[in-house]
């Protein structure tokens, strides 16, 4: 009997290739499943912070330039 084949790459990278390879589709928001709850806590709340301070600026009560500053 005839020794078996264990394993050819043979017409893989034609097949491959028919369809063109291309880049995983990269997703707006990355996910923060396993992610430190520490650091997802903070986040959330300088969100939140900087939501308030552009909703205060829209509406005129603290100067966009003094807005600015207290982001950095």
């Amino acid at each position: 009997m005839v020794k078996q084949k264990i394993h050819t790459a043979r017409n893989q990278s034609y097949k491959n290739h028919r369809n063109g390879i291309k880049k995983p589709k990269k997703q707006r928001y990355r996910s923060t499943k396993g992610v430190d709850a520490k650091f997802l806590r903070n986040a959330r709340y300088a969100k939140k912070g900087i939501r308030r301070m552009k909703e205060l600026v829209r509406k005129g009560v603290v100067a966009h330039s003094k807005a600015k500053a207290a982001a950095e």
